[in-house]
């Protein structure tokens, strides 16, 4: 009897505390996740049942930010390498004749997904998923309204234009 009481009593001490958390956990409850944006662009690519998104491209601050989604449309899972020994350098920008290469911070690393001991970006997509490819790159000039953008998983984009922040 008496450890049924016990257990009554912690059972009846839970239903109390819980009972006082509604607001914590309406709190973690988290936000709605905004719908993806249109696309500036899409195009097959290299890679069987994948196509690509051109999403953004942002200047801000001497910064070209680009964005691309690769969504697997295929009838099963895609997986490939987007970055290899560290090619880093084949994914470009080309505005009026010059390119630009992605930026690298102070340890000389790029501005873009990380690759692995390796130095290979493993891209793993389910069939209807995607998977985000992003980038940062010198600005060009404030005079430059459009971008082409090369890279070896298909044919370039061309003419997207920039979004000025």
């Amino acid at each position: 009897m008496r450890r049924l009481g016990l257990l009554l009593g912690v059972f009846a001490t839970l239903v109390v505390l819980g009972a006082s958390r509604p607001a914590q956990v309406a709190a973690q409850v988290p936000a709605p996740v905004a719908k993806p944006s249109a696309p500036l662009q899409v195009q097959e690519t290299n890679e069987a049942g994948v196509i690509a998104e051109f999403v953004e491209c942002k200047r801000k601050e001497g910064v070209l930010t680009v964005r691309i989604r690769l969504r697997n449309t295929g009838n099963a899972g895609a997986d490939f390498y987007l970055i290899s020994s560290r090619n880093y350098d084949s994914f470009y920008v080309t505005a009026e004749d010059k390119k630009y290469l992605v930026l690298r911070d102070e340890e000389k690393t790029p501005l873009a997904p990380a690759a692995n001991a390796g130095g290979d970006v493993g891209v793993s997509i389910a069939k209807g998923g995607s998977w985000l490819w992003w980038a940062k790159y010198p600005a060009p000039p404030a005079g430059v309204k459009k971008i082409n953008y090369v890279w070896p998983l298909g044919a370039p984009f061309e003419d997207i234009p920039i979004a000025d922040q």
